[in-house]
This record gives C-alpha cells, sequence and structure tokens, in this order.
C-alpha cells in the first residue's frame, strides 16, 4: 500500500469522508498537518482526495479549496520526489539495459574468438607437423641420393691416393737403388708416375680437384658430391617441398589482427571497427563482457535500493551517489593534470624549441 503525506501534526484519513471534513481536519492544525490517503498507487491516493472533497460543495471556498489541494497532489506526484526518483530509476534501467547488450555483444566475440583460436591452434598444429615431415622426407631423400654418390667419390679418391702412394714409393726406391737394379727401378717408377697421373685426372675429371693441402677424404667427399646431390631432381622437389611447408608453419605463428577484426565487424558493424580499430586489437572480450555484466548488475541494484526507500530517502541516496561520481571525477582529473605537470617538468627546456616542427604522420 501506498499514502501520499503532507506536512502536518493533526492527522485525518479521507475514507468515506466528506470535502468540508477533510477540509476541517486540514486547517485544524496548531503547526501543521499531516493528511493520510490508503492506495495502492499515487493516482488511486490523489483520485481518493479529490473524491473526497467532491463530496460536499457547500461553497466557493471549499470548490477552491478542493481544486489547490488537487493541483497540490498532483505537483507532489508528476513534478515532484517521486518524479525524480521515477526519473533516475529510469535511466538506470536504461543504462543496465544497455550494459546487458554490451555484454551479451561482447560475450558473442568472446566465443567467436575462443572458437578462432581453438581454430589457428589446430592449423598451427597442423602445419608444423606438416614441416616436420617434409624435413624427415628431405632427409631421406638426400641420404638416398648421396649415398652412391659418396660412394664414387670416396672409391675415386683411393684409387688416386693409392696409385700416388705407389709413385711415391718407386721414386725413393729409384733414389736408393744400386746400378744393377736401376732399369727395373725406373720403368718400375715410370708404370707408378703414369698410374698415378691417370688416376689424378679421373678424379679431376669427375670431381674437381684433388683435395686441398690438409684437407680430410671425409671433408672433401662432402665438398665434391654437395653440388650434385643439391641439383638432383629428387632433391629439388623435396626440398621445395619442405621450404613451402616451414614457410606454411612459419606463416602461422606470425601475428594477423584481421580475424579478430573482422569478427568484431561482424558483431559490432564494420563501421564501428574500421574506426576503432586500435582499440578492438586491443580489446579483451572477456574481461569487457564481465564489467558490462557487473554495470548491468550495479544498475539493477540501485534500483531495488531505490524502489525500497521513501521518496526523500532516495532523493538523498540520488544526491549522494551523485556527489560521490563527481568527486571520483574531479578526483581523475587532478591526478591527470598532476601527471601531466610531471612529466612537462621532467624534461629539459634547453632542448625545447617552440618553432621545430615535430613530427608527421604524413611524412
Amino acid at each position: 500500500m501506498q499514502g501520499v503525506t503532507a506536512p502536518g501534526s493533526h492527522t485525518i484519513l479521507t475514507e468515506a469522508m466528506s470535502g468540508a471534513a477533510v477540509y476541517v481536519g486540514m486547517t485544524r492544525g496548531t503547526d501543521e498537518n499531516v493528511l493520510h490517503v490508503i492506495a495502492e498507487k499515487p493516482a488511486e491516493a490523489r483520485q481518493q482526495f479529490i473524491d473526497a472533497m467532491q463530496r460536499d460543495r457547500a461553497d466557493r471556498g471549499l470548490t477552491d479549496a478542493t481544486q489547490q489541494a488537487a493541483e497540490a497532489v498532483r505537483g507532489l506526484v508528476d513534478d515532484g520526489p517521486v518524479k525524480i526518483v521515477n526519473t533516475e530509476i529510469a535511466a538506470l534501467t536504461q543504462q543496465a539495459e544497455h550494459a546487458e547488450q554490451r555484454a551479451a555483444l561482447w560475450q558473442q566475440a568472446a566465443d567467436a574468438l575462443t572458437e578462432l583460436h581453438a581454430r589457428q591452434r589446430y592449423e598451427r598444429d597442423q602445419a608444423a607437423n606438416a614441416a616436420d615431415t617434409a624435413a624427415r622426407q628431405l632427409e631421406r631423400v638426400r641420404a638416398e641420393v648421396a649415398a652412391p654418390l659418396t660412394e664414387q667419390a670416396q672409391a675415386a679418391l683411393t684409387e688416386w691416393q693409392t696409385a700416388d702412394t705407389a709413385q711415391r714409393a718407386a721414386r725413393d726406391r729409384l733414389r736408393t737403388v744400386g746400378r744393377f737394379g736401376k732399369r727395373r727401378a725406373t720403368t718400375a717408377h715410370n708404370t707408378a708416375q703414369a698410374l698415378a697421373q691417370d688416376a689424378e685426372q679421373r678424379l679431376a675429371r669427375e670431381w674437381g680437384e684433388p683435395p686441398r693441402w690438409n684437407e680430410g677424404a671425409a671433408a672433401w667427399v662432402e665438398r665434391v658430391t654437395k653440388p650434385r646431390i643439391d641439383a638432383d631432381p629428387r632433391m629439388v622437389e623435396a626440398t621445395a617441398q619442405h621450404e613451402a611447408a616451414a614457410n606454411a608453419a612459419h606463416k602461422t605463428l606470425e601475428p594477423d589482427p584481421w580475424p579478430r577484426l573482422r569478427i568484431y565487424a561482424r558483431i559490432f558493424g564494420t563501421e564501428t571497427v574500421v574506426n576503432n580499430r586500435a582499440t578492438f586489437i586491443a580489446a579483451r572480450p572477456h574481461a569487457n563482457a564481465d564489467d558490462a555484466t557487473r554495470t548491468a548488475h550495479q544498475a539493477r541494484a540501485e534500483i531495488e535500493a531505490l524502489r525500497a526507500l521513501t521518496p526523500a530517502q532516495a532523493i538523498a541516496r540520488i544526491e549522494q551517489t551523485r556527489a560521490a561520481e563527481q568527486a571520483a571525477r574531479e578526483a581523475a582529473v587532478r591526478a591527470l593534470n598532476e601527471r601531466q605537470r610531471q612529466l612537462r617538468s621532467a624534461l629539459p627546456s634547453h632542448n625545447i624549441d617552440p618553432h621545430r616542427e615535430g613530427p608527421s604522420l604524413g611524412r
């Protein structure tokens, strides 16, 4: 049940009373008068008061009093504290509805981004596996191609080394042999020398130069076989496949804001995202959804709190809330100004040229 009250100390009830009785009751208080109207709604209370005043139109003064009283009740309900409270409740309701809408949009974005991240993680894993498979395939092909070439180069090197060693031995014997063995030693040396030259020519013709000074056999074999291995068609194909797979895997690791922005554009609108691209790139949809939900809950709770108070108490709460919000805004402005002052004071004044142009977006 709701009641409409006017200040006073003399109390009356309007139910079943005539206009004259109400008039008398409302004018008999020494200092103040209180009118209690019992009704479901303010509109019903106002109508009860008007009906009571209309039950007895004794004179012109009573009619004027009725009209004035009706206007007073109308002002109390429509333009007084109740209107202020109702306006505040309407604003809080709008705030809650807007926050709930934003929370729903951010939650939709969060769900879409969760799905996007899962898909991107799957694509990264698939690309990494493909790159690993291509790398293993490349090594298998390299081993297959390298095996016969390595064997051939090693055989050619061994043949030359054996012939060169035999030549050196024949030369040493020729130097130390006596007169009776000179002819035979000379023939052996010439034969060994020819065989060594022959082996060296074949080595050079097939594999290039012999081993360099202080170059081991394994290093020489690797050096002379690598160009042939790399030029083999099987190696060319396997290398191309490995490079393509590695590039694809690397691309999945590169930061790409466009999939996120496309999701935001679908939910919030293309123009909104285009005009605030940096904000959306750095957005945290889960946190934004939680913040908007919290704002909506706070607004709904404030509505319930205001409805539980009398109009006077509700207005006092509204004024207190607005004063706290204003104080917080002023404190934020002061903190910002102080921060800017500190930054300005930290700059070396002798390096500041007021006529020097700063960086331009057009450069």
